[in-house]
């Protein structure tokens, strides 16, 4: 993570957010604004980073939010890794993080560690516990914590509520009214759950779902035709997302998802389990997605990825997991869904080798703004991307317990 962000620990810098709102809403609070919000919601963890770098002098401030970010999209990975071996190749996973293209601009950031943490917390609360595993009061406590902080953490925790509630109706349907077909392997599934886990995730998405609806955007109405919109994004954009190109049709691209989400609905050789945790992924992909683009005012700049790029990070990892478990019910080794799986995803990333890793940063001298932020008199501070956009200003008066 480190070397895909690139120059984020050797010449730290503020990316966009990270400068002009979590480092200038802090400067000058000695308590957190862990409440405060952005677009409507809340950032629980950059806001935490953000206030225990207050703590530091400024001209470390930049290094510790990057190395803070890499550290917790690197966390990130590892668990939801561990959380989901007994249903897919820990090998598989780790490699889709890393080696799919992207843009760059989710790594070694604390404003787009948000995009990393969304799957630790998808993973924890759309699987079961693995079956006679204890826990103590203190860790029960510990895990539901950092669920509720993560949940905080971006709108994500109120899609990852959906998609739960969805299962749980989808299994209480099927125990109702088709019981031959609800086994109990589905039984185990959905009796196993964390309840306390659950339950963290329910009030984290309460209080983001609420926090939505006491700070309404500006222009909060839908842009685009809802069967347009759902054309346009699943057969010409995701695919530039996930593989650089859209290299099929419409039909080919609609064919090829019914396909696969066929096989996860029907094939015998895959676990009962892994399949319902996939098609759980597979939905939150979609969902999250619909909603990012639905308010899209133009959607035509996002056909390449270096435009919104972190909309689609999330359907771009789940989509080499849904191949793989695809792979794995139509083969005879688990080695070669594997290595056909590993094999694609190399392809495609020597195809794009330029977005395997972030893009050097310009140098805006961060040290010597820090230096004056001590001094009077209001200092206008540049930012990557682009200071035209990000640059902020902050008065010179030292920080002061308010």
């Amino acid at each position: 993570m480190a070397y895909k962000s690139n120059d984020a620990l050797s010449n730290p810098q503020f990316w966009a957010e990270d400068g002009y709102i979590f480092f200038k809403q802090q400067f000058g609070y000695a308590i957190p604004q862990l409440f405060t919000t952005h677009f409507g919601y809340l950032h629980f963890v950059p806001r935490l980073v953000a206030w225990v770098a207050s703590w530091l002098p400024a001209t470390k401030a930049p290094l510790f939010y990057n190395a803070s970010a890499i550290f917790l999209s690197a966390t990130a990975i590892t668990l939801t890794s561990m959380r989901l071996r007994r249903y897919l190749s820990p090998w598989i996973v780790a490699v889709s993080f890393l080696a799919v293209p992207a843009s760059g601009e989710i790594f070694g950031t604390i404003t787009n560690v948000q995009w990393f943490l969304q799957f630790a917390l998808a993973a924890y609360c759309l699987t079961p516990e693995k079956q006679g595993a204890t826990f103590t009061p203190l860790s029960r406590g510990l895990r539901a914590s950092a669920v509720f902080i993560t949940a905080l953490t971006g709108p994500f925790s109120i899609f990852v509520l959906a998609v739960v509630l969805a299962t749980f109706a989808t299994g209480w349907i099927f125990a109702r009214y088709r019981r031959a077909l609800f086994d109990q392997q589905m039984r185990d599934f959905f009796q196993s759950r964390d309840s306390h886990l659950l339950l963290a995730l329910a009030l984290g998405a309460a209080v983001q779902f609420f926090m939505l609806l006491s700070h309404p955007q500006v222009d909060n109405t839908v842009r685009q035709a809802p069967l347009s919109m759902l054309t346009t994004v699943f057969t010409e954009i995701v695919p530039i997302h996930i593989f650089g190109s859209n290299f099929l049709t419409g039909t080919a691209w609609i064919c090829l998802y019914t396909l696969i989400v066929g096989t996860l609905l029907f094939a015998r050789r895959i676990d009962c389990k892994a399949s319902i945790v996939m098609l759980s992924f597979v939905a939150l992909a979609g969902l999250e997605t619909v909603a990012s683009m639905l308010k899209m005012p133009d959607l035509m700049p996002l056909q390449q990825i270096l435009i919104g790029d972190r909309y689609f990070y999330l359907v771009k990892v789940c989509w080499w997991w849904a191949v793989w478990l695809a792979l794995r019910a139509c083969s005879r080794h688990l080695a070669d869904a594997t290595v056909i799986t590993t094999a694609m995803i190399c392809l495609f990333a020597i195809a794009n080798p330029q977005y395997l890793r972030r893009a050097t940063l310009t140098d805006y001298a961060w040290r010597a703004h820090a230096a004056q932020l001590s001094q009077p008199g209001p200092h206008t501070i540049p930012l990557n991307p682009d200071p035209g956009v990000w640059s902020f200003t902050v008065g010179g008066e030292p920080p002061v317990s308010r």
